[in-house]
């Protein structure tokens, strides 16, 4: 049964990737080609964040428009570059990236669902959620790096829950890839490190960070001054999105200030919060609405970004699985999440479509909490699936 099982997932597997290949030759450039054109510009000794270098690339392989894609990740993550810098085939090196990104989804949701609680019985039910979830195919399509950074993110979780502190940081570093993304969750930790005088998750995600950092050092030796350099550009000004770039197009487009005004918000909500939990802080429980309140608020970020948001999301549908009511009401939020998002992404762009998901799962968690304490009556009890 079991040799029947391995050669069925095996022939799926090669079918997939037989059907996908394919596909890719008519897939418009995303931002996939960013890190693939970063990639081959590195492993000839260029600078990876040279706008022109890699314009150049760029404009060989079709690419329109007037700025290149840019690899705005600090330089630790360019030695995960270097197998895509060893591919020749583009085709290639974008379906290895797709499937790449299937398997550590499956493995992160699947990971949260037995970490929240989830029927295992069900293992099929956090792929589904999975599906609906419209950040989850905007980041396939596109090719980012999403699924990365909901690993790291999981791992952390797991980690910590066992005791494992020290690789539990190492596994947080990933999401060090788009730092602005988890400020909320990296000044948490820190609160939480001070307060217990535990300072191993930092240590270990503070040597990950490091010995990623020399790597990159050895392949390039100027990338951290090249790093610095494109920081510091213009090229940054170019994009806006978010919360903060909502408030751009509105008020002034030119003002950049704007793009950091909702960290504001995002600063005193973490204020509260932990004054609220700080006693009993429970990295598993705290973490979700942590994660979506410094999405939310994050300077920027897009709506493939937003596939980290599977861990409060997953979390809510663990916790509904056994009530009728919250799983009815669930079902329902998640694809009015999927319609809202894609109609905000198609109609207002990235910018307008990064609010919505993050703002949904906020607004659930809240209420979320609140029927948690709302007595279950006597004919509601009738709802509720078995065990």
């Amino acid at each position: 049964m079991r040799a029947t099982k391995s050669a069925a997932s095996a022939l799926a597997i090669t079918a997939a990737c037989a059907i996908t290949a394919p596909i890719f030759h008519h897939v418009p450039l995303h931002d996939f080609v960013e890190y693939w054109t970063a990639a081959h510009v590195l492993i000839t000794g260029h600078n990876p964040y040279s706008v022109g270098e890699v314009m150049g690339s760029q404009q060989a392989m079709g690419w329109s428009e007037h700025q290149p894609l840019m690899v705005m990740s600090p330089p630790h993550f360019l030695p995960l570059l270097i197998p895509l810098g060893l591919m020749h085939s583009y085709v290639l090196a974008r379906l290895f990236w797709w499937s790449l990104s299937v398997a550590i989804l499956v493995f992160a949701t699947s990971s949260l669902w037995h970490l929240y609680g989830g029927d295992v019985g069900r293992g099929w039910i956090p792929l589904c959620v999975a599906a609906m979830f419209f950040p989850v195919w905007h980041c396939l399509a596109v090719g980012q790096i999403g699924p990365l950074l909901l690993l790291g993110i999981v791992g952390f979780l797991w980690l910590e829950k066992r005791g494992h502190l020290l690789m539990s940081g190492g596994a947080l570093a990933l999401t060090s890839f788009k730092p602005h993304l988890f400020y909320l969750l990296w000044l948490a930790l820190l609160l939480w490190s001070v307060q217990r005088r535990e300072m191993r998750v930092v240590f270990g995600a503070s040597v990950t960070i490091s010995l990623g950092l020399v790597a990159a050092i050895a392949i390039d030796p100027g990338a951290l001054s090249q790093y610095l350099s494109l920081v510091r550009s213009g090229y940054v000004w170019e994009y806006s999105s978010g919360v903060g770039g909502v408030l751009r197009s509105w008020l002034a487009p030119q003002s950049h200030l704007l793009q950091f005004v909702p960290m504001l918000p995002g600063l005193l909500a973490l204020a509260i919060y932990w004054c609220k939990y700080r006693v009993d802080w429970n990295w598993r429980d705290r973490l979700p609405m942590v994660l979506t309140l410094s999405v939310l608020t994050a300077a920027y970020g897009w709506p493939f970004d937003e596939v980290v948001l599977l861990v409060p999301v997953l979390m809510i549908a663990a916790g509904s699985i056994y009530d009728g009511r919250k799983l009815r009401t669930f079902v329902w939020w998640l694809v009015a999440m999927f319609v809202a998002s894609l109609a905000v992404v198609l109609r207002y762009g990235d910018a307008g479509g990064m609010t919505v998901c993050a703002t949904g799962v906020v607004a659930y968690l809240v209420f979320d909490s609140v029927l948690v304490r709302k007595p279950v009556t006597e004919a509601e009890q009738d709802t509720l699936l078995p065990a």
